[in-house]
């Protein structure tokens, strides 16, 4: 991907006051743990791989290992019908009582997890060159600390770590997304502070802001294949978050949440702070186009309006699904969180609202929150911050619901045993 497109930073002369962030290489190698790293340990025991341990405890054959049926429960169920899909939640318990990456059975009870670090997000099963994985973030970390100090784990269904990917030259994974794509390829997404001048936004001539950065990894070779900054394409007056009254807290004015493939090869990025996602190309890295925000380039009707936004990403080649958030519990858009399904006209640049789901429960999410297309049409969505889990049939009907003791970043249901 190319930098300083679209009036970027690099393309002008720096402000007064103004120090560049440092840039990043474009392609270079991480330290990777492959096949030799440790696996889990046996009945009862922890093996720890550098910065987490997989528990393991009781008798219960699980991907031909022994698995837990003595944690604690998952969730309580509150609604269930014979609509809900079969297959197990993948979620991750983000208190900091009992942090864990953690699967469930429909019921609640939990049949694995893994613990030994301070934050844990994005549990899910994922595949690998054709096999499936499980997958999570992980951190020794918590808060806001923990968006520069974690990484990535991929283990088979065995539960034997495969690899991981770990801090490398300045970026860091973090827990807004860890995904897999069909050709042995990781999209992760980072924070990298740097120092702006602020002064025309409210704050001081130096201030540390936080670049939203993305990468796609080879997950063989550990080669960063494209590397995008959001301060080369989206600029900081395109943000709805407030800069930090204190001089040395960095400015969040991005908030890069999740990147996902588009039909055609690129990729879409969500920026909760700017209440939009861009489509961006993989192969310069130059905004296609951005939906949603300040500076959309399509026609977005009232009824589709949305803010604070997570998890979005083509359902088909022409419909964008995205969790709207619609508060960040300052600035409120909409009441109640909601899923929206968005049909695109490139050529018109005309965005039409074809479908939405909420919860009859009002539900509202404040940050976090996913949705998943099930294979039988299903809807499977995790609330976030509101610590629900939910399924929708087709038609916006529930058909299973639970309630979390810990908040998930997001949920999943997925057959694996």
């Amino acid at each position: 991907m190319r930098r300083g497109t679209e009036g970027s930073p690099a393309d002008r002369p720096a402000r007064p006051g103004e120090a560049r962030g440092r840039r990043l290489s474009r392609r270079r190698l991480l330290t990777l743990a492959g096949a030799g790293v440790a696996g889990v340990a046996a009945v009862g025991g922890v093996t720890d791989y550098a910065a987490g341990g997989v528990v393991r405890r009781a008798a219960s054959k699980i991907g031909g290992t022994k698995a837990s049926t003595a944690l604690p429960r998952a969730f309580t169920v509150n609604t269930i019908s014979a609509s809900a899909s079969a297959g197990d939640l993948f979620l991750s318990n983000m208190g900091t009582s009992a942090p864990a990456a953690l699967i469930a059975d429909p019921s609640g009870e939990t049949v694995w997890s893994a613990t030994g670090q301070k934050s844990y997000a994005d549990t899910r099963l994922q595949s690998y060159h054709g096999s499936p994985v499980i997958t999570w973030w992980e951190s020794p970390t918590t808060g806001l600390a923990a968006y520069g100090s974690g990484r990535d784990v991929v283990t088979g269904t065995d539960h034997q770590v495969i690899t991981t990917i770990g801090s490398h030259d300045g970026v860091s994974p973090d827990e807004h997304e860890f995904f897999l794509t069909d050709h042995g390829t990781a999209y992760i997404v980072s924070y990298v502070e740097v120092e702006r001048d602020l002064s025309d936004y409210g704050g001081a001539t130096k201030q540390p802001v936080l670049n939203g950065v993305f990468e796609e990894i080879d997950l063989a070779t550990g080669a960063v294949l494209h590397h995008w900054e959001s301060l080369d394409h989206a600029d900081l007056a395109e943000s709805h978050a407030g800069v930090p009254t204190d001089p040395a807290e960095p400015w969040d004015y991005f908030h890069i949440n999740s990147a996902k493939p588009t039909p055609d090869g690129d990729v879409l990025i969500s920026a909760r702070h700017v209440w939009a996602v861009y489509k961006v190309g993989l192969d310069t890295g130059a905004v296609r186009w951005r939906l949603g925000g300040k500076r959309s380039d399509f026609h977005v009707p009232t009824a589709a309006t949305f803010a604070w936004q997570h998890d979005a990403e083509f359902e088909d080649a022409t419909t964008v699904r995205l969790f709207d958030n619609g508060t960040d519990g300052t600035v409120t858009v909409s009441k109640e969180s909601q899923i929206l399904w968005l049909k695109l006209d490139e050529r018109r640049r005309q965005a039409t609202l074809v479908r939405r789901f909420t919860h009859p429960d009002q539900v509202s999410a404040l940050a976090m929150g996913n949705a998943q297309r099930l294979d039988n049409g299903n809807v499977m969505v995790g609330w976030g911050t509101a610590k629900r889990i939910s399924e929708f049939d087709p038609y916006g009907e529930l058909v299973f619901d639970a309630t979390l003791p810990e908040m998930s970043y997001r949920a999943y249901r997925a057959t694996w045993r």
